[in-house]
């Protein structure tokens, strides 16, 4: 098999691609890739990270920062509280290939929650049976069966291991099971795991994910299940590309960026008072109501807007409007009658800078958020910029 290996956000680099997997990388929109004549091709402004596997060829996209680093940014707007408590213990995993690296912490959180014995729940049942088993659901025999006997239309509690949690688990097994870069030792794992959760129905694709509420009931289970739905919520397999055949787990930077800023900052700024919005909805610039606003996060009290941040993993830049991301600030402060506005960014993608418009009473202050450092480092970074911006917000 032929194998490439790219990192997120390098230099344009020219390579060797047959004509399919360009056309993948480029459909998939992991990067931008132009030919560069003689068979080869450009490759440039690569914002996913993760494993590509067209044909015969397999690509690799490796993140700028640690991959356990990576891994904590992924996990923590899923749940915040687990990563604070267990973000040391997965940060041992140094693997530098990441998909290796989420299948091993997989594997090891769910054999830690399913060592003692898979857990079961009740599952209600509606079904159409020869006998009475269960309640007999009267509307449902009346409507569909005109009022006979027979067969029943009941309604049971059966006491089972076919729930959401270990279906869950055995969907992000199978998930991490079609990619081919695993190694054979994790393969052999995840079908041994797979065989273990036997009487266990995976979950129909392209489904929302069952939520889970934890109780002490199932509280062994909550490492595992947050990495469930790190794998089955953020990476797809089987990409239809129109005449190119992908398959594909992929992770878009900007998103799991933008995620963890909003996330972060919800929680130093609610400690501060007021409510933290994310992705706010049902705000316009015009009294028309055409043209949206969508804030990564709002922070308002009572209704009152106090703050706007937005977080760009890059900054937007681009001939025909070199200073996009300063324009969308500027329009929230106008909507929301901010003297301030926070632009977010990765440090390295903008310089900290102050932005004073004129003929208007706004600032847009662009930060920089530092991604190589520890768990604890980025959060403890988190709520000083937390603490800066709710200073601003009460000048």
């Amino acid at each position: 098999m032929e194998r490439l290996e790219l990192r997120e956000s390098g230099s344009p680099e020219r390579h060797r691609l047959p004509a399919d997997v360009a056309a993948a990388l480029n459909q998939l929109d992991v990067a931008t890739v132009t030919p560069a004549g003689g068979g080869d091709w450009t490759v440039a402004n690569i914002r996913k990270v993760g494993v590509v596997r067209v044909a015969d060829c397999q690509v690799t996209i490796h993140p700028k920062v640690p991959v356990a680093r990576l891994f904590f940014l992924m996990g923590y707007s899923l749940d915040r509280d687990f990563w604070r408590d267990e973000g040391v213990a997965l940060a041992g995993d140094t693997d530098s290939d990441l998909v290796n690296t989420i299948a091993v912490a997989f594997l090891r959180h769910a054999a830690r929650a399913t060592g003692q014995g898979l857990l079961q729940g009740y599952e209600v049942h509606e079904e159409s049976l020869p006998l009475v088993r269960g309640r007999i659901d009267l509307p449902a025999q009346i409507g569909r069966r005109g009022g006979l006997a027979f067969p029943a239309q009941v309604v049971f509690d059966e006491f089972t291991v076919d729930i959401a949690e270990n279906r869950l688990l055995l969907s992000a097994a199978r998930r991490l099971l079609g990619l081919s870069t695993l190694t054979p030792r994790l393969r052999t794992d995840l079908r041994k795991m797979t065989q273990a959760l036997d009487g266990v129905t995976p979950l129909a694709g392209g489904q929302p994910l069952p939520r889970v509420r934890f109780t002490r009931l199932n509280a062994r289970y909550r490492a595992p299940l947050v990495l469930a739905e790190l794998i089955l919520g953020n990476s797809s397999l089987d990409q239809d590309t129109g005449d190119v055949d992908a398959t594909a787990f992929l992770f878009d930077m900007w998103r799991i960026f933008e995620d963890f800023v909003a996330t972060a900052l919800a929680d130093g700024l609610e400690d501060r008072g007021g409510t933290a919005t994310s992705q706010a909805t049902g705000r316009y610039l015009d009294a028309g109501s055409q043209v949206a606003l969508r804030p990564d996060l709002l922070w308002h009290d009572g209704g009152r807007p106090k703050a706007v941040v937005d977080a760009k993993y890059k900054a937007v830049r681009s001939a025909a409007h070199p200073n996009a991301d300063v324009y969308q600030m500027l329009a929230y402060c106008v909507r929301f009658d901010l003297d301030t506005g926070h632009l977010v960014y990765a440090k390295g993608a903008e310089d900290p800078a102050v932005h004073e418009v004129i003929g208007h009473k706004a600032s847009i202050l662009c930060h920089a958020v530092d991604l190589d450092q520890s768990p604890f480092a980025l959060l403890d970074q988190m709520s000083r910029l937390a603490e800066r911006i709710s200073g601003q917000a009460h000048r």
